[in-house]
């Protein structure tokens, strides 16, 4: 496989673990910390881990212009893969379809969640783009493990962030859908989950270590 030959399985890779990141994020899982206990996550986070090791592979092999025009272009199709689900949502339901109620709680999140999402993805996927990139440059491209635990774990910490205050409080408090969310009770989504985000970043160093000795073995 040349290396040029992974630009469109990365690409691919990415904004389908993206888009399905966030349809799977309808479903909440419990995973239990140590000291912390049990949080609540969305089912989305390993897709969310494998989009990020996607997004790192792209920049290491087709450089930080690429990964960006990559990542926009997967912001406008999450944009659009939220208005299909609405467009049939609105759709006329069948009369002998009983799913209806559950199509609408499964796929129909609140106006809030879905732009908390959208702009949570730009900013933290930009962000681990650059960050990638100055850490391969500011190492010689030496040490993959430091750019690759580096750039997601702080891109991660910023989307959690982003996502929680955006999706559960800012928005909420705008009338933008559901109740918000304040003080220590918003704190404990952010750490709880960015935490298990944190431990879905380190392990993912061993596939994107894995990755790149097979590409470069057959470059």
């Amino acid at each position: 496989m040349q290396i040029e030959d992974t630009r469109a399985i990365f690409t691919a890779i990415f904004a389908g673990s993206i888009v399905l990141a966030n349809v799977l994020a309808a479903k909440l899982t419990w995973v239990e910390l140590p000291v912390i206990g049990g949080v609540a996550v969305p089912a989305g986070f390993v897709a969310f881990g494998v989009a990020y090791l996607a997004s790192d592979l792209l920049v290491e092999y087709h450089g930080r212009e690429y990964a960006a025009s990559v990542v926009n272009g997967t912001v406008i199709t999450l944009v659009v893969a939220y208005t299909l689900v609405f467009v049939a949502i609105w759709m006329p339901t069948a009369p002998f379809y009983d799913g209806q109620t559950a199509f609408v709680a499964t796929l129909g999140d609140s106006a809030s969640i879905i732009l908390a999402s959208v702009v949570a993805l730009a900013i933290a996927q930009h962000l681990d783009v650059r960050l990638f990139s100055n850490l391969k440059s500011r190492t010689g491209g030496r040490h993959r493990w430091i750019r690759n635990c580096g750039s997601t774990a702080v891109s991660q910490g910023v989307d959690t962030v982003v996502f929680i205050s955006l999706g559960f409080a800012i928005f909420p408090a705008l009338g933008l859908g559901g109740e918000p969310t304040w003080g220590w009770a918003l704190l404990s989504i952010i750490v709880g989950q960015y935490l298990v985000k944190l431990l879905v970043a380190l392990l993912d160093t061993v596939p994107f270590y894995a990755v790149t000795e097979v590409v470069e073995q057959k470059a």
